[in-house]
């Protein structure tokens, strides 16, 4: 008989806010870094960061995935937590394909949905620069979907580290990091340091895991917070890193992509600052209308990061070739208050658009299905893991390159996603994951 599972801990409202605020916080920043352009019959696009330097300091506060890494570890360790006490292999095999399914699904619903138009698009005879910039726009986002497959199939690993080392582990990884940065600035081999996305997220969404347990006391918190502001300002004053938060074209060095210890560090004030902040919080958001609220934002965050760049197309199609939507000089105070009306725009499509998705939420917030064969359940779990590396990889192909690399379908990208889907859905039958229950039990 299994023993009972773990009571759950009271609700954390603060830190749903902190999710659902973060990606529209990055929606927001998106939005107002996507200066389309058109003149003389083209379409194009201006980088204010470029033309504008001093906006790099801007990203600070937009660049806020950090939080949302953090209370997605915290949230992975209260459903982990929910297991039975004695699982094993099956459980923890279902407890991955259950939360990798949930992203697949809408996921590859948006996947198909922009493959389709760019098809069409194409056979329509729209010019391929045309279709790459607006594949490149409507994929770019996709990286962060990528990194969060590989932290919570990796999730097991990480309670497990964090019950036997605890902080040592966020300290441990956030030290690979800076060496890893070191190794590959000092050597020039940039490449070195692709692997701070693992180091990077990990260690953050390994902080969300140690706040659940309760080792981050709001004195920890604070302190950490304070070292890394005092930090943050030398690290790109005096050492290698640039002021953005982004990549911006040009910078030897980028902080997020890969994400570096200026980025990092970024992170640690941002979660200091805020997770000190939880309790507070938490007593203010229980009352009145909040948790309604808070509860409907997080039932549609996912629809919102996942499809928030299709107004900006779809805007930018009608609103600048009509001359709806001016374009004043950049920088200019004209090209800012351009720039509020811009966002309103899009806010308005965008509740449209969310409101149409929400209608159809059967259909496009719907988990990947998953079907049940006769093979053993070391080979299910194998195909689980090598399904969600293949889904992720994939998306981080079409974040970097776009749904129309050099005006046509990415067909390689798109073919491993499908067969990391595919492979993600195959599960053992009921009867042989009962059978292993009764083994491990006996």
């Amino acid at each position: 008989m299994p023993e009972p599972t773990a009571p759950s801990p009271p609700r954390e409202h603060a830190l749903d806010l902190y999710r659902s605020a973060a990606v529209l916080l990055v929606v927001i920043g998106h939005w107002l870094l996507s200066v389309m352009t058109y003149r003389d019959g083209a379409f194009g696009r201006d980088n204010p960061l470029v033309l504008m330097p001093w906006t790099q300091w801007i990203t600070w506060f937009f660049q806020v995935v950090p939080v949302f890494f953090a209370v997605a570890g915290y949230v992975s360790a209260v459903s982990w937590e929910r297991l039975p006490a004695d699982a094993g292999t099956a459980e923890r095999q279902e407890w991955i394909r259950r939360r990798v399914a949930r992203v697949l699904g809408p996921t590859g619903v948006y996947a198909l949905f922009v493959l389709i138009v760019i098809g069409v698009l194409s056979t329509l005879g729209i010019s391929g620069t045309v279709l790459e910039l607006g594949g490149w726009a409507v994929a770019m986002h996709l990286w962060f979907l990528a990194v969060y497959l590989m932290v919570v199939a990796l999730t097991p690993l990480a309670v497990a580290a964090h019950r036997r080392w605890g902080l040592a582990v966020p300290v441990a990884l956030g030290a690979c990091l800076v060496l890893v940065d070191a190794v590959g600035i000092s050597t020039h081999h940039p490449e070195i340091r692709m692997a701070n996305y693992f180091f990077c997220w990990a260690a953050i969404y390994q902080l969300g895991i140690a706040f659940h347990d309760g080792l981050l006391s709001r004195r920890t918190l604070v302190s950490t917070a304070v070292v890394a502001a005092l930090t943050l300002p030398a690290l790109v004053t005096w050492g290698p890193y640039p002021i953005a938060m982004i990549g911006v074209p040009g910078d030897r060095v980028e902080n997020s992509a890969p994400p570096s210890a200026a980025l990092l560090a970024l992170a640690l004030v941002q979660i200091g600052v805020l997770f000190a902040l939880v309790p507070v919080l938490n007593r203010i958001l229980a009352r009145g209308v909040w948790p309604r609220v808070i509860a409907l934002a997080n039932e549609n965050v996912m629809a919102l990061y996942l499809w928030h760049m299709l107004p900006v197309i779809v805007v930018t199609l009608i609103g600048y070739p009509t001359g709806l939507l001016p374009q004043p000089p950049l920088g200019s105070g004209a090209w800012w208050l351009a720039r509020l009306e811009w966002e309103l725009v899009l806010a308005v499509v965008a509740a449209g658009l969310l409101a149409l998705l929400y209608w159809q939420r059967r259909f496009v917030a719907a988990p990947a299905p998953t079907v049940a064969v006769p093979i053993p359940g070391a080979l299910a779990e194998a195909l689980l893991y090598a399904g969600t590396a293949a889904c992720a990889l994939a998306l981080a192909l079409l974040s970097a390159n776009g749904f129309a690399p050099g005006g046509r379908l990415p067909v390689s990208a798109a073919a491993l996603f499908l067969a990391g889907t595919v492979l993600v859905a195959v599960r053992p039958l009921a009867g042989d994951r009962a059978s292993a229950g009764e083994k491990r039990g006996s």
